[in-house]
């Protein structure tokens, strides 16, 4: 549906909780670490938002926060407040650095494997030196980031199981050469081209949000949120989006869908990322 009812309750429900947790803001841990992956042959960094003090033999639900085009680790922390939305709330944040990957396993550089790198070396650096539950993860993010959180749970159906989306990419990679109703800046049309591979091939369809929604099993138990921006400046992106939220219902999985004002730009994901949160914590149970 384009709109719900309750949305309104949503954000009453996200202040709410901004206003509990402002105690537990000092209690809290960043740390910028690295790891060697396998998929990529180089060190990458990611931020970790860790509640401290962490509870002894506890494990946490874990959430994969993915940057936008041009984006890196450090973005979400910079440029939100997630730490104060997120004070006191028993949730480790996991923000890699993807470059401009659209989290794909490249089709012109065989070295750039990052769905690989996050599905794999990634996931299992976290796992082994936080105290994560793995039974409860999730995957969010903003524009190329939404995309590809959705694009990920999506070819993975057992990983996560909720995936968030603010102002997500989904005219890429499905729309890429239709330059009158999906314009795209030239340089970034001609990246993505590389990344996803000519129209209709087999690389290029394995990373099509359009394809891979047919491919989710009965038995997957991961919940979609969307929400986007009514004036977003990329004119593609809401129809995408409108397209995309309709094949789900018609296969009835599991998702909710607002249409919101706001543009693509950071005070939008700043408002929206409060009631993802409020609907990752009820599909995760914390």
């Amino acid at each position: 549906m384009r709109t719900l009812s309750n949305r309104s309750a949503l954000y009453a429900l996200s202040l709410l909780l901004l206003v509990a947790n402002q105690r537990g803001l000092s209690r809290q841990t960043v740390e910028v670490d690295t790891l060697n992956s396998k998929a990529l042959g180089v060190h990458r960094l990611y931020s970790v938002l860790l509640p401290s003090p962490l509870v002894p033999s506890s494990r946490y639900p874990v959430l994969f926060l993915l940057h936008g085009y041009g984006g890196d680790h450090s973005d979400w922390l910079a440029k939100t407040q997630l730490r104060t939305y997120l004070a006191g709330v028993p949730l480790i944040v996991v923000m890699p650095d993807a470059e401009n990957s659209w989290y794909a396993n490249s089709d012109a550089r065989p070295t750039d494997r990052y769905e690989e790198y996050v599905m794999s070396d990634l996931r299992q650096s976290v796992a082994q030196k936080y105290p994560v539950d793995t039974t409860r993860e999730a995957i969010a993010g903003l524009s190329m980031g939404g995309y590809g959180a959705v694009m990920l749970a999506m070819k993975h159906p057992h990983a996560f199981q909720f995936a968030g989306s603010l102002s997500g990419a989904f005219s890429i990679p499905r729309f890429l050469e239709d330059s009158v109703n999906h314009p795209q800046p030239r340089a970034l049309r001609a990246e993505a081209i590389s990344i996803f591979g000519p129209p209709g091939s087999a690389h290029r369809n394995q990373y099509d949000p359009f394809m891979l929604f047919r491919l989710i099993p009965a038995d997957s138990t991961c919940f979609f949120y969307f929400a986007t921006g009514t004036d977003d400046a990329f004119r593609g992106f809401l129809p995408a989006q409108r397209m995309l939220t309709d094949s789900l219902r018609a296969l009835r999985i599991p998702y909710e869908y607002h249409e919101t004002p706001g543009n693509h730009s950071w005070k939008y994901w700043d408002r929206e990322i409060r009631p993802l949160l409020v609907r990752l914590r009820e599909n995760l149970k914390f």
